[in-house]
């Protein structure tokens, strides 16, 4: 029987399929975005027609495609844009070289025009560290910046510094009221009770952001182009974002309900270069509590998806808790007390499951991870339905004993290694080493048999997965320490994270997420041996080629 003449034809690569043997080829063929066959080279060239594209590897690796699980997407490609000033460390160490990149911008832009930031981080900065690691405030940068409102986000994306011009237009004073706790909070001068500026949690940021100009959806489209391409060549071909009605007057708009038509839409027209699952967000006005969540959920409506395979929206995702702190707790999840915000997280949890929703919940504490355990164990004995697959995100402290109860219900983690490289070191100070060093065990909890899937939770971490599966078999962070070396695990069941796990998290490991047939065309193509260097050097890997639908999307 003659072979069908395929669109591609990859040959001379190691070609890990990432299947169930985790096994390796030679080549590959493609044909209208899918595989049709992989095997040695002598069958592969079979397919070879007068239209083939042929790619001789010339021996380098070619991997599944990664899926980013955890990435606040369209957030990023607006913070690519060179307009947006980069405030992450060690590009800035002090307010100082804030107030610096401040000045440059208020040059070359117009009065009134908002000028915005990202990625300072109040322990890094000098000033701020000699002062009891205060947060930054607006009487730092309002000398600079007299005619201009300004945003300075942090780097966990959880807060804003504005300077009084900000406040201004927001119309906030020292007679505006506090904010209710499920809002999260602003804070003031203990002396004067003046706003000082700075602004925790999406309810809050929200009464700052409302006033900011909103992207226009040819700009939003912008940012979706520009943090695809920036994916692209880390050899991401599919990614989450978080979206909806919660996030409307969040960043600009480019968290709101109109990116999901966005993304649709440049589907439609051929524009997209990655595959797209949205997590929704539907907390109104940014409020995480039973009942903003659930009147989000009855407000959402949703495009008409042509092909899932590209853009789907079947995940809620919902803040159990904020940045990880020595005595936990739920963040700003409405509730009076402790046992009332445990309470609302639990409810809100079943009633998504009982809507029909997959869902996600954020939880880099134990008390919101134990609590999100429990809803999901709950729901799903309460409405039975066939492996919904929930799943927590970050769960730093997600531990074996968990595992063992978590396993039985199929329920997954959503993990950012790459979090370890930079923070480990942060957590050991704030809770001690000998507790903290067992964070991030993600080789213990895949023996335990949950699905780990890998992810970067960009914009606050730049999104190299390499960097990740790097930590997850080192245990060494940027600082050179090692901590708890015996849960370092192999880098098999790294590439796994990033690939295969991460599209069973999505229900589409039939679709994509290992090279093999009947499954999607995407690919990355690596410079270096991932096998054979230095365990230190992973993060170093090039990738030289990614191709998503079975097309060169990215080509060193």
């Amino acid at each position: 029987m003659q072979a069908e003449k395929a669109d591609l034809v990859i040959l001379n690569g190691k070609v890990v399929t990432v299947d169930r043997d985790f096994s390796f080829q030679e080549a590959l063929a493609v044909k209208n975005g899918w595989i049709i066959n992989v095997g040695h080279n002598h069958k592969i060239k079979e397919h070879i027609g007068k239209g083939s594209r042929v790619i001789d590897l010339q021996g380098k690796i070619i991997l599944p495609g990664t899926h980013d699980g955890h990435i606040h997407a369209t957030h990023m490609g607006f913070f690519l844009d060179p307009k947006a000033i980069n405030l992450n460390y060690p590009a800035v160490k002090s307010i100082g070289d804030i107030n610096k990149k401040l000045r440059e911008a208020t040059k070359r832009m117009k009065p009134g025009e908002w000028i915005v930031g990202l990625g300072w981080d109040s322990t890094r900065l000098a000033e701020c560290a000699n002062e009891h690691f205060r947060t930054p405030n607006r009487w730092d940068f309002d000398a600079v910046t007299p005619d201009h409102p300004i945003a300075l986000f942090d780097y966990s994306a959880h807060a804003v510094v504005v300077n009084s011009k900000a406040l201004e237009i927001a119309g906030i004073t020292r007679e505006t009221a506090d904010l209710k706790p499920e809002y999260g909070y602003f804070d003031r001068d203990p002396r004067t009770g003046e706003p000082n500026g700075h602004f925790c949690e999406w309810g809050a940021m929200r009464f700052i952001g409302r006033h900011m100009p909103r992207l226009s959806d040819e700009e939003i489209e912008k940012c979706i182009k520009r943090i695809q391409k920036h994916l692209n060549e880390n050899g991401v071909t599919s990614h989450a974002d978080i979206l909806g009605i919660g996030g409307d007057h969040l960043f600009f708009g480019t968290w709101g309900r109109r990116v999901i038509e966005i993304y649709e839409k440049m589907f439609r027209e051929g524009k997209l270069t990655a595959r797209v699952s949205i997590n929704i967000m539907a907390g109104l006005e940014g409020v995480q509590g039973y009942d903003a969540i659930v009147g989000g959920l009855k407000q959402t409506s949703l495009p008409d998806f042509r092909d899932r395979n590209w853009v789907k929206a079947d995940i809620i995702k919902i803040f159990g808790d904020g940045a990880p702190v020595p005595e936990g707790g739920y963040g700003s999840f409405y509730g009076a007390t402790r046992e009332e915000q445990r309470e609302g997280l639990i409810n809100s949890i079943i009633e998504a499951h009982r809507r029909g929703w997959q869902v996600a919940v954020h939880a880099t504490m134990e008390m919101a991870l134990d609590a999100a355990i429990e809803a999901f164990i709950k729901a799903q004995q309460m409405y039975p339905r066939e492996s919904p697959r929930h799943f927590i995100i970050h769960g730093d402290w997600f531990t074996r004993e968990k595992a063992a109860e978590a396993f039985k219900y199929k329920i997954g983690l959503a993990a950012q290694p790459n979090v370890g490289f930079h923070l480990m070191d942060i957590l050991v100070k704030l809770f001690g080493r000998n507790r903290a060093s067992r964070l991030f065990a993600h080789r213990d909890l895949m023996e335990a048999g949950i699905n780990v899937a890998g992810g970067s939770d960009a914009l606050c971490i730049k999104p190299n997965w390499r960097l990740g599966a790097q930590f997850a078999v080192t245990r060494k962070t940027v600082h050179d320490n090692v901590y708890a070396p015996e849960l370092a695990g192999n880098i098999e069941d790294a590439i796994r994270m990033y690939t295969i796990n991460g599209a069973y998290q999505e229900h589409m490991e039939n679709i994509r997420g290992s090279i093999e047939v009947n499954k999607v065309a995407d690919f990355q193509v690596l410079g270096d041996d991932i096998f054979n260097i230095e365990k230190e050097k992973i993060s170093e890997i090039p990738v030289v080629m990614t191709i998503c639908d079975g097309q060169v999307v990215y080509e060193a």
